[in-house]
């Protein structure tokens, strides 16, 4: 495991708190478990140290995430306590289990939340969910973060069933108070290989038709902010001025997951070779420092990128998009992105973002 190298410093650490959800999403890439088994997660005290640890590494915000993090006995505890640590706070919630209480805390310690909505009504929202009753819970939770005045984002993952009801969710989440929406194209993943074999993943063409089509109807529209999860190869310079690349900073996070165990991220649940081994054990100063993983990825990130990728003007700011998923799919984390790779030999890819 170990092969050492000067690290950057650890900036985020992404701790994906519960092993459980209480929705059973058909596209989920973690595989989190559902059911009445209980939750799995590991308590604050024993995670303490570890982010104390991570705060001498260089650590200033914390992203809780899931499955589900509400599911954890000791959320809102755990809110307070990363806030004294004067650590910045991002909660990714299905807002299914956003009570006053919660929406209390959140409103009070969080900088930045957001809501996973996936269409204007039961049905569109349910379909992806697979929960029922899920569509009025989440809209209730967006009406407790509302009572205490906190911001929140929307996100919406996209797919064939959906794909019209995109343009009437625009206005649907300003409706609900969102201050922006994100739209995530549903990709292949570990759950979503079923929804691929129906056909009900969007052809790299649709998406991209998608995506022009919605900067053109909202134009001359005020509306909220809308960000379209695609990558930056394929954006105006203009958004990419306005709205940053918006791609992973792989070089300075750090996933957690609910077993304690590290990972580049959630991947880890689900690709074992991407589990970087228990802090606990070894150290997270020795896994940051001196793990093979992480130190092939700081060497060869982004030169040693293939594919279509390598061939980016953009690869210095893109970093292959998502190499967690491009491993997932390919065995490689330095293989060209899968969207990229597919528009390229459908000749969609930008010819004016090509090294020359």
């Amino acid at each position: 495991m170990e092969s050492k190298s000067k690290a950057p410093p650890l900036r985020t650490i992404y701790w994906y708190l519960a092993g459980s959800c209480n929705l059973n999403c058909r596209h989920c890439w973690i595989d989190p478990h559902f059911g009445e088994d209980g939750v799995t997660y590991l308590p604050w005290k024993k995670m303490k140290p570890l982010f104390e640890e991570a705060k001498n590494l260089g650590l200033v915000s914390v992203k809780l995430t899931g499955g589900e993090p509400l599911l954890h006995p000791e959320f809102t505890e755990i809110l307070y306590a990363l806030k004294e640590m004067k650590l910045g706070i991002t909660v990714e919630t299905n807002g299914t289990l956003v009570g006053e209480s919660e929406a209390k805390a959140i409103a009070e310690t969080v900088s930045f939340v957001s809501v996973s909505l996936d269409g204007t009504t039961v049905e569109f929202h349910e379909d992806l969910r697979q929960v029922d009753g899920c569509f009025k819970n989440t809209l209730k939770g967006i009406e407790n973060l509302q009572k205490y005045n906190k911001s929140f984002q929307i996100i919406f993952s996209l797919y064939r069933k959906n794909m019209d009801n995109l343009f009437e969710m625009v206005a649907f989440a300003e409706k609900q108070g969102a201050n922006s929406l994100k739209v995530n194209p549903v990709n292949e993943t570990d759950r979503s290989r079923e929804m691929k074999n129906e056909g009900e993943l969007l052809s790299v063409k649709e998406i991209l038709d998608i995506h022009d089509h919605l900067k053109k109807v909202t134009k001359d529209k005020k509306t909220i902010k809308i960000y379209f999860d695609i990558p930056p190869a394929f954006k105006a310079l203009s958004l990419l001025r306005k709205h940053g690349f918006q791609t992973c900073g792989i070089f300075n996070i750090l996933g957690v997951l609910h077993t304690g165990r590290a990972s580049i991220c959630g991947i880890g649940s689900v690709v074992k070779e991407l589990d970087l081994g228990d802090p606990f054990e070894i150290g997270l100063e020795k896994i940051w420092k001196n793990n093979n993983i992480l130190n092939e990825i700081r060497k060869k990130l982004p030169n040693r990128l293939t594919g279509i990728c390598g061939k980016c003007m953009l690869k210095n700011y893109c970093l292959g998009k998502c190499i967690a998923n491009t491993y997932f799919l390919t065995g490689d984390l330095f293989n060209g992105f899968i969207f990229c790779e597919q528009a390229y030999n459908q000749g969609l890819f930008p010819e004016t973002r090509l090294i020359p």
